[in-house]
């Protein structure tokens, strides 16, 4: 059926009920979508339910769902509707809207009615995008917002086409794009999509694209003013999040994709499905489907990122949700090779104090400010039992961790390759060794992290005294004025292809292998970060 969770925080989530099952579904479903047959030989629908979404208008909410055979583009879209969400409130109860008037295979149209996203203008209209990988592609239809069907004007049924993504080399080859996320922000309506393949487990080739426009009908256009609609060429897309393959599994997110959008107190978060490496998947090679969590982040140029930091740098003390207690080291000693304790908070201690350092990439270090030069590390038989710190800093994908900050305030901490996470065993409020756990949704997994010292805004003099040159490069590239900074070289749509911790004065880097084209380095200090473009030749 129409598999649900629901969540207080957006990180610990429950199963939740369904409109209904594979079984038992409404009638009208099986006049447009049939797979295989049942054991008379009649062609029917196998309760095949996909990407789900949901809006509160008209004092109730709608929810729309793709129904298609795996496999083709046999498909169609409905919508239910209920007064409430809670399954203990009487009025509890899903209501058929009937036939939309959306389905596949509509004479002399190239269209596959799946992943519809629904979501309000800045005017009060409702649309919504919706199609999959054919000539008209991402495809968006007014909707009104008493009845849920799409309105009934000139061009709004089954909708106009707004973007695809031809793949070749034939002219009607529109092997990718799906997924679609509509939403209005000052002054530009903003297409989030899928290119690429889905479904394969770590050899899924899922990536975000993102284009804008000033009307929801379009036309939408990238950052570099290409159309997301191109008949029998490549259309355009400024790539959001892509996995890195440079980096193999150490980058966990294989085939991000769907994006989704929630705003509260003042945070976009975006929700997206990826395949992570660490356990097989009945069918596939290897990766299983998982719920991912991110932020939306504005940029100088009006234009939105996705960031996986949820905590800027800088100096925490690091509390236990549960116990009270903090993270330390084993007897308050700054001494390489201590495990990580928790212990009654003491400012006496600099032991407890923790320099966090984002990465660029979603991943952090940890640093003891005991002793600065100490690492947290994972270790333990596949570094994913216990932790201790390391003078030894590799920057090895045991020594960088991710975290993920609730609504609520409170942090999940995770090594970047593991799905454990730190943890008090047992839930004790002792004095206890801090390990590493499956995730059980306990208090006792949540931490909350209080910065010690106030982010410094950069000065112009910081920026002035860094110099690049030669630019354009060729082999070399002289970054003058470094002060012990991380620095991070990135191409234009964010991929990270080197990272480094600075000394004092220059440094000399090698980038003979970087390809040609334009790329931002930056210098990420407590005081915050410097970007500078260069040119590889």
């Amino acid at each position: 059926g129409i598999y649900s969770m629901y969540s207080k925080d957006l990180v610990t989530w429950t199963p939740g009920p369904t409109p209904f099952t594979k079984t038992v579904f409404p009638a009208w479903i099986n006049t447009y979508v049939k797979g295989a047959t049942d054991g008379d030989g009649v062609a029917v629908f196998h309760g095949g339910f996909w990407a789900p979404d949901i809006i509160f208008m008209n004092n109730q909410y709608y929810l729309y769902y793709s129904c298609s055979e795996w496999g083709t583009m046999t498909s169609t879209i409905g919508c239910v509707t209920n007064k409430t969400l809670d399954p203990a409130d009487p009025n509890y109860q899903w209501e058929d809207v009937g036939f939309l008037g959306i389905w596949s295979y509509q004479p002399g149209l190239a269209l596959n009615a799946i992943d519809p996203s629904v979501s309000r203008g800045h005017d009060g209209r409702i649309w919504m995008v919706y199609g999959s990988f054919n000539e008209r592609g991402i495809v968006v239809t007014e909707l009104d917002s008493v009845t849920g069907k799409p309105k009934t004007y000139s061009n709004n049924l089954p909708g106009l086409s707004i973007a695809h993504s031809w793949t070749g080399p034939n002219t009607n080859d529109y092997a990718e794009g799906e997924g679609a996320c509509l939403f209005y922000r000052d002054g530009y309506y903003y297409l989030v999509y899928n290119k690429g393949g889905c479904c394969a487990g770590i050899n899924s080739s899922y990536y975000m694209v993102i284009g804008r426009a000033t009307s929801a009908r379009g036309p939408f256009y990238d950052k570099a003013s290409k159309a997301l609609r191109n008949p029998g060429a490549k259309s355009g897309g400024t790539v959001v999040f892509k996995h890195d393959d440079t980096r193999g599994t150490e980058d966990r997110f294989y085939g991000p994709g769907h994006f989704g959008l929630y705003s509260e107190n003042g945070t976009d978060y975006v929700s997206f499905h990826y395949y992570v490496p660490n356990w097989p998947y009945p069918g596939q090679p290897s990766g299983g489907p998982t719920l991912g969590l991110a932020k939306l982040v504005w940029g100088s140029d009006g234009w939105p990122s996705i960031s996986m930091s949820f905590l800027d740098q800088g100096v925490y003390t690091i509390k236990n949700v549960n116990s009270g207690k903090v993270l330390d080291l084993q007897l308050h000693q700054a001494v390489n090779g201590r495990y990580l304790f928790q212990y009654t908070e003491d400012k006496n201690h600099p032991t407890q104090q923790w320099k966090l350092t984002p990465l660029g990439t979603g991943e952090y270090t940890f640093r003891n400010m005991g002793d600065t030069t100490l690492y947290l590390e994972a270790t333990g038989a596949n570094n994913d039992e216990s932790l201790r710190v390391t003078t030894a800093y590799t920057g090895a994908i045991n020594q960088k961790f991710r975290l993920i900050q609730s609504i609520n305030g409170s942090v999940i901490v995770y090594p970047s390759k593991s799905d454990k996470l730190l943890e008090i065993p047992n839930a004790y409020t002792s004095d206890y060794q801090v390990k590493l756990w499956a995730n059980t949704n306990h208090n006792c997994q949540r931490w909350t992290f209080t910065r010690l010292d106030p982010p410094v805004a950069v000065s112009q003099h910081a920026m002035n005294a860094v110099r690049l040159h030669p630019n354009p490069a060729d082999d070399y590239l002289l970054v003058e004025g470094v002060n012990g900074q991380w620095l991070g070289i990135y191409t234009l749509d964010g991929k990270l292809v080197m990272a480094k911790q600075t000394s004092t004065g220059t440094e000399k880097l090698a980038i003979s292998h970087l390809p040609a084209g334009t790329y931002v380095l930056t210098l990420t200090s407590e005081g915050g970060r410097i970007s500078e473009k260069f040119v590889k030749q």
